[in-house]
């Protein structure tokens, strides 16, 4: 029996509308303060206040991902797609049309509680792949988001000062509409044309190379564990992040420009690195693997710590890039693994929730921190967690 084709019209579709959506959604985030100061100048907060304004739109997506994951397993999980493009849209109306900073608050809770496009287009995308394709479209969907987390922020720094930032949320809110239509669009036949036919050749394929062994069995770690690791694994990365380019500042004396070529370095890497290190990853090996990448994730950031030069803060960001690509890529494969069809959405929207949950968790923990210890002692906590999390993993395997 052939083999179906990986990427069909829906899986198309799908990744498509998900960069679409991503790149309207990460491209903005940067210039909260911007959009704050400029828009709202005689109302504006402090620059103190303006930073927990990132921490709106995830904190909303880890309370409401679970909810609508669920929803996807009964309501359906195309239906459920278009809703988190058709609400990520209504969020970028309700942010543009914002006269005051507590309207703008709204609008990107609003993009949280009603988007949620990454894990209802992995729930989607369940229904139309075999386990071991799906790790590998879930590798290219990370892969879209990366690139829209590193190309929007420098096209919008392009628009700065041409165009009205915070009128660009109504702009922006067309992608995510489009996305909704194409998928709207799509025969409803399509899909499950699709569907069937994958589940045909996991039988043919999968099923051959496993035997009667069930992915989430040769994966070793159950779906709750999973969701732990998520969390732990994005505490620990995502701590660096809210104060690096003033710790450099303050520790190597690099300007901003620098700085943020630096911090745009890790998801360069993701790009590069991604399809090899993938074409290495299976389901037998990938708790194995999320344990050494997240080795190599922590000697990166320690060695950025222990830096006295450009040369070395280079290569921790390369190690810390490689490690994250290498970790990135082993999760999605635990995740491919331990999803249940009839309740893929909410796995996926569980895991999703660990991630935004990880990323409120460490910008909280980074603020606390810089208060009582300086702008590196985030990145230290980092170190501690990895380290942690990859002598646990090797305890489980041992």
């Amino acid at each position: 029996m052939r083999p179906a084709p990986m990427f069909t019209r829906p899986v198309l579709a799908t990744v498509g509308g998900h960069f679409s959506a991503a790149f309207a959604a990460l491209c903005m985030p940067p210039f909260y303060a911007h959009i704050l100061q400029a828009s709202f100048a005689r109302q504006a907060p402090s620059l103190v206040l303006a930073g927990w304004y990132f921490t709106l739109p995830t904190l909303a997506a880890a309370i409401a991902s679970p909810v609508w994951g669920w929803l996807a397993d009964r309501i359906g999980r195309r239906a459920l797609l278009m809703r988190a493009h058709a609400g990520l849209c209504l969020g970028f109306i309700v942010t543009g049309l914002a006269r005051t900073p507590l309207e703008f608050a709204l609008g990107l809770t609003v993009q949280g509680l009603l988007g949620g496009t990454f894990s209802a287009s992995n729930a989607y995308l369940a229904d139309l792949l075999p386990a071991s394709r799906l790790a590998a479209v879930l590798g290219v969907m990370q892969a879209s988001a990366r690139t829209a987390l590193f190309a929007g922020p420098a096209l919008v720094g392009l628009l700065e000062g041409h165009v009205d930032l915070l009128h660009l949320f109504l702009y922006l809110a067309l992608l995510p509409g489009a996305a909704c239509a194409v998928l709207w669009l799509l025969p409803e036949q399509a899909a499950r044309a699709s569907a069937a036919q994958a589940h045909s050749n996991a039988l043919a394929a999968d099923g051959a190379r496993t035997g009667a062994v069930a992915p989430h069995s040769a994966a070793g770690i159950s779906a709750t564990t999973l969701y732990w690791l998520q969390a732990l694994f994005t505490i620990g990365t995502a701590l660096s992040y809210p104060y690096f380019v003033t710790d450099l500042a303050e520790r190597l004396h690099l300007g901003a420009a620098t700085a943020g070529m630096l911090f745009g370095l890790p998801h360069a890497v993701f790009l590069l690195l991604a399809w090899p290190l993938g074409r290495r990853l299976h389901f037998a090996n990938a708790a194995a693997s999320l344990a050494g990448y997240t080795a190599l994730t922590c000697a990166g950031l320690l060695l950025q710590l222990l830096a006295d030069g450009l040369a070395w803060l280079v290569t921790g960001r390369l190690l810390m890039g490689a490690g994250m690509t290498g970790a990135c890529l082993a999760i999605n494969a635990l995740a491919a693994a331990t999803v249940r069809n009839d309740r893929a959405g909410r796995h996926f929207g569980q895991l999703e929730a660990a991630n935004k949950w990880g990323g409120v968790a460490a910008g909280l923990l980074a603020s606390l921190l810089v208060a009582e210890l300086g702008y590196a002692a985030p990145m230290w906590l980092g170190c501690a967690l990895l380290a942690s999390l990859f002598i646990s993993l090797k305890w489980k395997r041992s």
